[in-house]
């Protein structure tokens, strides 16, 4: 088979994208798990068969996709954990998901080839408040790097030296380190550490962690993690491709993430391109997700889109923004990026949810549909719509092609697909709800952070 038609940058957000499927979807934690297997059943070769589908063998990818992605492998998970509220309620979401896929000959741009295992996180789920309020929102309280355990840490003050990170990163990072591949899975039993373990790729190998916008604060954190612990010891190249995320932590945090994983291995050539560059957060400049949570970046984000014309809206933004300045502040930290890269978004004036996107925003609608298609559609690409030509994306030309499955078969039973207006509607909703329980606060102060961290869970193993 000849190179696919993504280079090595592209190929691997792609398996991003494809961890990201978990959330479009609504079931129980096994349901999930089963129908994120099944699609992945239709991208990589070698999925473990879900038989409740028909499935008798191990997947080969479709021919549709392996011209465009390349030749990948499942070889671990996938696994994903659905959390419980604090009512005990499972979420009925997939709130984190993760697999990992290898490839036996990767074409690094300006290096060598190299066959390649790719760590992908999925990013936040917007229909998961767990997400939300546990992982992506929770950096009011930090928590030290230096002695970080992720079986058992707690906040800390922040004492202005050492390298700290969110609570909710800390949080996020431990999740991801305790999920377990399913039995039906691939390298079942095993957790990530184990598998890692488990590997004897050689010096002439490559591991890349990726994920978007929640995994693109985690996926970094959590390479930096293995990479500390001497568990990437054996591969000769371990390279981080972040999309869209927020701050994992602090200055001496993004300095140390930055010095242990430089932008290019040696002996590599740089290229030319915003999205061509490793260990290196790539982030849309009209995305309002990667502006968290940096002070600066974060008093952009009422009027990333324009002033709304309307009172309501334009009071409702000003008070999200009080709102995650106030609890950005409270950690006593300077949220800083690790090394990046700006992409140059461009604003969408329609969507098949949305025929007129107001711009600047008259409605909260307005401004979340906006959200929802720079943090999400412009990496990958809007295909042409009635009216409307094709938006080639900031990564990926186009998206990847959909699954195509026999009449009937497209959903396992108890599953439910989530449209991208559902989940428009709901990330207004939580937004909405997380403003009104602060305006509302008789003494001003910010709503708790979720302290319920990752003991209690429906853990898929």
């Amino acid at each position: 088979m000849g190179n696919p038609s993504l280079d090595a940058y592209q190929q691997v957000f792609g398996l991003a994208c494809i961890a990201n499927r978990a959330g479009g979807y609504n079931g129980t934690g096994s349901e999930l798990q089963l129908q994120l297997q099944y699609d992945l059943s239709f991208y990589l070769n070698n999925v473990p068969p879900v038989k409740v589908m028909g499935q008798t063998a191990p997947s080969v990818a479709d021919s549709s996709v392996t011209p465009i992605l390349g030749d990948w492998n499942l070889v671990w998970g996938p696994a994903l954990i659905e959390e419980t509220d604090q009512k005990e309620k499972p979420t009925g979401v997939a709130d984190n998901a993760l697999f990992v896929a290898q490839c036996d000959a990767v074409a690094y741009p300006g290096g060598p080839t190299l066959p390649t295992y790719v760590v992908a996180v999925a990013a936040t789920n917007p229909a998961s408040l767990y997400d939300w309020e546990t992982e992506d929102f929770s950096v009011a309280e930090v928590v030290n790097w230096t002695n970080y355990n992720p079986v058992l840490f707690k906040p800390s003050a922040y004492n202005g030296t050492d390298p700290y990170i969110s609570n909710g990163t800390a949080t996020g990072i431990k999740i991801l380190l305790s999920l377990t591949s399913p039995p039906t899975a691939a390298s079942p039993g095993t957790t990530l550490e184990e598998f890692i373990a488990s590997l004897q790729p050689g010096p002439q190998s490559a591991i890349v962690f990726c994920g978007h916008s929640l995994a693109g604060a985690l996926s970094p954190t959590l390479a930096l993690y293995l990479k500390q612990h001497n568990q990437l010891d054996a591969f000769g190249v371990s390279l981080v491709y972040p999309t869209a995320g927020p701050t994992p932590g602090e200055s001496a945090f993004a300095n140390l993430f930055n010095n242990t994983f430089p932008p290019l291995p040696e002996g590599w050539t740089a290229q030319s391109g915003d999205y061509k560059s490793w260990n290196t957060m790539h982030w849309n400049t009209l995305d309002v997700v990667p502006h968290a949570w940096h002070q600066t970046d974060l008093q952009q984000i009422a009027q990333i889109y324009g002033q709304s014309p309307n009172l309501l809206t334009r009071s409702t933004l000003n008070t999200l923004q009080r709102l995650v300045l106030k609890r950005a502040a409270t950690s006593g930290a300077n949220y800083t990026r690790i090394q990046n890269q700006s992409l140059p978004g461009t604003l969408q004036h329609a969507d098949q949810s949305s025929p007129t996107i107001n711009t600047p925003p008259k409605t909260m609608k307005d401004y979340i549909t906006q959200l929802f298609l720079q943090h999400v559609s412009l990496y990958s690409g809007i295909p042409a719509q009635p009216g409307s030509p094709a938006v080639q994306g900031l990564i990926l030309p186009q998206p990847l092609p959909q699954p195509v499955y026999p009449p009937g078969k497209a959903l396992l039973p108890g599953v439910k697909k989530v449209t991208s207006l559902e989940l428009i509607i709901r990330i207004m909703e939580q937004i909405l709800a997380w403003i009104a329980s602060y305006a509302t606060s008789l003494d001003g102060t910010l709503p708790k952070e979720n302290s319920k961290n990752s003991s209690n869970k429906s853990k898929i193993d």
